[in-house]
């Protein structure tokens, strides 16, 4: 395979840098991502405080993405015929710090907070992913269309049809980009960018998202999110496939 795409590996395994903390697994909390078809083949582990989200949470993302296509220098993330297209899968763990002491996502009875859930997709996809790609504010658009709650054993669930902003960008409309985020997704093609298609154009997808309470003030929460389409749910019921083996315990 390609040097970019080794690069991408290696920096996606060196996750947590040194100095930082993985509260999931300093906690002997387990957060596996099975390895599918079509993945990178690494796993990032990436922390964020609550200062730096400017929320009552910490938030562990643990995910990987699309694989780079042969000679290619950027993940099929940024790809618009591939299913993996905005595409990464895995979990999130939550630490709450509300001062009830309830975990994120959940109300003091114990019911679920669909909007403090949702928050979290929201400022990861406007934001911490296409905003650290070089987002402006005004072409972040994560919004929810569809939203329904239900439960699968111990396992909340949210299935969500919602519209994100794309990662996919010519560099010129790159904004203050995080220039860490290109070593991991790499540099988008421009074959990948027609004179139709605008940088960070609104994409439709649908997912879902399993969650618990899994220890004090900690949601463990895990899924994914792919294209509205056929080809991107065929690869998003392969995720689950994977996937729920690993947390239906």
């Amino acid at each position: 395979m390609g040097l970019q795409r080794e690069l991408a590996a290696m920096a996606m395994r060196a996750t947590p840098l040194p100095g930082q903390k993985n509260f999931l697994s300093d906690t002997g909390l387990s957060s596996p991502v099975p390895i599918l078809p079509g993945s990178i083949g690494a796993v990032a582990h990436e922390p964020f405080g609550a200062e730096e989200l400017k929320r009552l949470f910490d938030l562990m993302v643990v995910f990987t993405i699309g694989d780079f296509a042969s000679g290619d220098c950027c993940s099929s993330y940024f790809d618009p015929d591939s299913p993996w297209y905005n595409v990464f899968y895995g979990a999130y763990g939550l630490r709450s710090h509300k001062p009830d002491g309830t975990p994120w996502g959940f109300r003091r009875d114990g019911r679920v907070n669909l909007e403090e859930m949702l928050e979290v997709p929201w400022l990861d996809y406007n934001f911490l992913t296409a905003g650290n790609l070089g987002c402006p504010p005004s072409r972040m658009c994560f919004r929810v269309e569809e939203a329904s709650v239900g439960k699968e054993g111990p396992w909340h669930t949210a299935e969500v049809s919602c519209v994100i902003p794309s990662g996919l960008h010519r560099l010129k409309d790159a904004v203050t980009p995080d220039l860490t985020y290109y070593a991991v997704f790499g540099v988008p093609e421009e074959r990948y960018l027609s004179s139709q298609r605008e940088s960070y154009e609104p994409v439709r997808m649908r997912g879902k998202m399993y969650f618990q309470p899994i220890a004090a003030r900690t949601t463990l929460v895990w899924g994914g999110l792919c294209p509205n389409t056929p080809d991107g749910q065929r690869l998003f019921n392969s995720i689950l496939d994977a996937m729920t083996p690993l947390y239906a315990r």
